[in-house]
């Protein structure tokens, strides 16, 4: 049962989820003032891909290093047993251990790589959709030795679920309407300066001598600035420049 005070700090939650601007900043916000409610040793926040919301990226967490969060991605996401909830395109919360039995959770290839390896034993996660869509997941971890999250904690978290839902979901439509220019694509992706001017001249029409001549360097210079962008972006040719930038893809 929430206190008054409780009902204080959901308020500020709430108010957290739509007037941070940063989206990065606000999930890691929240994270941390649910602390206050609902007890954990780590924790971590996923959003989707505007490009395939079954892909997780740009991890937050607490106590949880990037390099773990990523691994979850890359190399043990398939092996999660509750990935299928993710996909549902339901806004639940839910206990991972009401899932599987015990017995059976704790000698699974997935529990073993993840849990056993940080400690941990509960966890409590919420999947985040709106209108049927796929948007990010929050999870909550405890160490062995602790008791299991209970209902009053999935009931936290359902208090606030709706708010974080569309918060995700207008960030999302935002990014897919905005168009970067070259001074934001510079920020968001780590170009340096002389990258940067590249960026403004590949996405114009000239060609590879047209710029080189433009910049005053030779074209094999141009190439070498051209491959750095690109391994940047994660892209491979020109011609997926326009998408990455332009159509945020």
């Amino acid at each position: 049962m929430l206190k008054n005070n409780d009902w204080i700090i959901l308020n500020s939650i709430t108010y957290k989820i739509h007037s941070i601007a940063d989206l990065d900043e606000m999930r890691l916000s929240v994270m941390k003032q649910l602390g206050y409610l609902i007890e954990f040793d780590s924790s971590s926040f996923y959003i989707t891909s505007a490009r395939d919301e079954q892909q997780l990226e740009r991890p937050v967490g607490i106590q949880y290093s990037l390099e773990d969060m990523y691994a979850y991605v890359n190399h043990f996401k398939d092996l999660d047993y509750s990935e299928g909830l993710m996909f549902t395109g339901k806004n639940i919360a839910y206990r991972e251990s009401d899932l599987v039995p015990e017995e059976v959770r704790i000698n699974t290839e997935y529990y073993k790589a993840v849990y056993d390896v940080q400690g941990w034993h509960y966890s409590l996660h919420l999947n985040l959709c709106y209108r049927e869509e796929f948007l990010g997941v929050m999870s909550f971890f405890r160490k062995k030795g602790k008791e299991n999250f209970t209902y009053d904690d999935i009931f936290v978290l359902d208090m606030i679920k709706d708010h974080l839902a569309l918060r995700l979901f207008r960030e999302r439509k935002y990014e897919k309407n905005h168009k970067m220019n070259p001074e934001e694509c510079s920020e968001k992706y780590g170009l340096s300066s002389r990258e940067t001017v590249t960026l403004e001249y590949l996405l114009g029409d000239l060609t590879a001598e047209e710029i080189a001549q433009k910049m005053e360097i030779s074209v094999s210079t141009l190439r070498k600035h051209c491959n750095h962008i690109y391994h940047k972006l994660d892209i491979t040719q020109r011609i997926q420049l326009y998408d990455r930038v332009e159509k945020q893809l």
